[in-house]
């Protein structure tokens, strides 16, 4: 299987299968919570006085800073696969 230049493609190892199955939720995790970030930051620039607006902007950038920390691959600008498995031969 190592002499086929394939094989990264064809039959990932199992650990690299994990791993893009918890990166993909923290990912789509992360990306949901930027777009309701970007939504209500939105939203307080038209009510700047809307508590629930305020109180809401200030939960998902605490949400977005936890996950950024558990995962800072997320921000880094890498490509994590890349940098542990190396690029597919």
């Amino acid at each position: 299987m190592a002499n086929d230049p394939m094989w990264f493609f064809d039959d990932p190892p199992e650990d690299y299968q994990k791993f893009r199955n918890e990166a993909l939720s923290l990912e789509k995790e992360y990306l949901e919570i930027r777009k309701l970030l970007a939504e209500a930051e939105k939203a307080l620039l038209a009510e700047p006085e809307n508590e629930y607006t305020q109180a809401k902007v200030k939960y998902l950038q605490g949400r977005l800073k936890d996950l950024e920390e558990q995962a800072p691959w997320l921000v880094s600008g890498l490509m994590l696969d890349y940098e542990i498995w190396g690029t597919p031969h």
